[in-house]
Order: structure tokens, then C-alpha cells, then sequence
């Protein structure tokens, strides 16, 4: 490398796009937009730079920052659009008329890549149904990002739901003494570790972290084993989800389940999911079922830098 060109690196995780590249990115922003609006979703444009005490401190974490030099305050540089739809709602659209769908497209930055990411410069477009409680909304949002995809015609798509209470449920019901160890052996599929702390569940327990491909026998081994209404009932919605790809005939997209999910810092709640290419080794999209504002919503998100 000549010193010329070690003056204008740039740094780890930002790039550019050229040409071909930056044609074709602009391109698909504009299908994936396109579909969204034929869905009746409102876009909205929020700014790169907000204040840090907009954001909670869990919503800044892995942001970069700086200072304004006009009110001397911390700056934050968003890293997830969503938490920037909070504000708007206790603001410019606090009389806006209950479902609101919204839509969005801009870069966040990464402080540090994510451990799936590798990317710390990332193209978020994404829609949200707020103030929603049906389980309708839920399938709306999946049905129209993978509307989304087939649009920019991906191909070979593998798409994974969770239920991110069922952990804490099933921990709950089993009444382990070691719930935070055994939580944890969990999250990090750690199956020597689970078989040492979870007794007579073990089984049961490493069934449900390693088989994925067959809900209807994995929903069976369970209810033999643990007689749990609060656990059948996470049971439903994982068998209400397979029903409704049933229904619509999504016969080219392979389904799975990962009922504890793997996303400790996730803030979703009763249903997310993961959307693969398979020739792709981390998710092309990511959504789910989440409180803002204390107002219900679900959203998702496809990361355009992706593809």
C-alpha cells in the first residue's frame, strides 16, 4: 500500500459504493419503498444526529457520539431508526388517529460491529404497524416484507421465528433452582452445560434448542413432558404462525422455529423473526412484536447495504 493510499483509508465497517453498485443499491431502495407504499405505509425521515437524552440507555448503546457545538450538548448518531419513531410519537404525531403504518430508509452507524455484522455502516428500511393489537398485523408485517424480497427477486429464503418470552416462561414453569445459569447455558446453545443443570429437562430442553425443522413433533414432545397452560399457550402461536405460511402457500420459503431465540438484547416481545439468503450467513431482515411509548407495535427491518 503506497502512503497516498493509506491517507484515505476509511474506517473499519464503512465503505462506499460505486457505479454498478450504487445503482443497483438505489434501485432496490426504491422497490422495497414501492411496496411498502402499495401497502398503505407512510414514509417518514428522521435525521442522522439527535440529542443523547432522547434515547434511553439501552438504545445507545453501540452509538457513536459527539458534541453540538451550538447547545454544547451530547450528540447521539442513530444506530436503529425505530427508537427515533418514540420521539415523533410523544410529538408531531401525538393526534395521529390509532393503527399509524410508517415506513422509513437511512444509514445508522455502528460504534462497533455487530457479532453477526460485520458492516458498522448499515441501510435500514423498515415498516411499523403502532397502536395494533391483532395477531393480523403480525402476518401483515411478515407478508409484506417478504413481498419486499420477492420484489428484488431473492431467491433461496429461509426465514426463522422465536418466541422471546417462551424462555423466561418455561424457565418459570419448570421452577429451576439455577434459572440464570440454566438461562444462559441456553442462549448460548451450550448443550454439555444444559444436560449438567437442567435434570430430568435436559432432554426436553436441548430438543427444543436443536430441532427446528419439525414444529408439529417438537410442540408434541413438550406437552407430553411439561402440562403448562402459560407454555401451551406460546405452543399456539408458534403453531398459529406455521398455519398462516400453510395458508398463504409460501412454498418456496423454508420455515423454522427457534422457540427460546438467541437475541438477549432484543427488545421484542411474543414473536420475532429472522429472515436468511441462504448463501448468506447472517439475516437479510429482522422483525417483531414490541412496546413503544407503552403503545403495542410490531416492524421489521431489511438491511438494503445486504443486498
Amino acid at each position: 500500500m503506497t502512503n497516498t493510499q493509506s491517507k484515505h483509508l476509511l474506517p473499519v465497517g464503512f465503505y462506499d459504493l460505486l457505479f454498478d453498485e450504487a445503482e443497483k443499491n438505489h434501485q432496490n431502495i426504491n422497490l422495497v419503498l414501492q411496496v411498502f407504499f402499495d401497502a398503505k405505509y407512510r414514509l417518514i425521515k428522521t435525521p442522522l444526529v439527535e440529542f443523547e437524552e432522547n434515547f434511553s440507555h439501552s438504545e445507545i448503546r453501540n452509538s457513536l457520539r459527539t458534541t453540538d457545538v451550538i447547545s454544547g450538548k451530547n450528540l447521539i448518531l442513530r444506530n436503529d431508526i425505530t427508537p427515533q419513531i418514540s420521539r415523533l410519537l410523544a410529538t408531531r404525531l401525538k393526534d395521529e388517529k390509532l393503527p399509524l403504518k410508517l415506513c422509513y430508509v437511512g444509514d445508522v452507524l455502528c460504534a462497533k460491529s455487530e457479532e453477526i455484522y460485520s458492516n458498522r455502516q448499515q441501510t435500514q428500511a423498515g415498516l411499523e404497524i403502532i397502536g395494533c393489537d391483532f395477531e393480523q398485523s403480525n402476518f401483515e408485517i411478515v407478508e409484506v416484507v417478504l413481498g419486499a424480497l420477492k420484489k428484488l427477486t431473492v431467491k433461496n429464503l429461509l426465514i426463522e421465528f422465536s418466541l422471546p418470552d417462551f424462555l423466561d416462561i418455561f424457565l418459570d414453569e419448570i421452577a429451576t433452582e439455577n434459572k440464570d445459569e440454566l438461562r444462559e447455558a441456553i442462549m448460548k446453545k451450550n448443550i454439555s452445560l444444559i444436560r449438567s443443570l437442567a435434570g430430568s429437562y435436559a432432554g426436553i430442553i436441548n430438543e427444543i434448542v436443536l430441532s427446528n425443522n419439525n414444529l408439529q413433533e417438537l410442540t408434541s414432545k413438550i406437552s407430553a413432558q411439561i402440562k403448562s397452560e402459560k407454555i401451551l399457550s406460546q405452543l399456539k402461536k408458534a403453531q398459529k404462525i406455521s398455519e398462516f405460511f400453510s395458508s398463504k402457500n409460501f412454498s418456496d420459503i423454508e420455515l423454522r422455529f427457534d422457540l427460546f431465540g438467541d437475541h438477549e438484547a432484543s427488545y421484542h416481545h411474543e414473536i420475532s423473526f429472522d429472515i436468511f439468503c441462504k448463501n448468506f450467513s447472517y439475516p437479510i431482515a429482522r422483525g417483531g412484536r414490541y412496546k413503544i411509548n407503552n403503545i403495542n407495535a410490531v416492524g421489521a427491518t431489511i438491511y438494503m447495504n445486504t443486498l
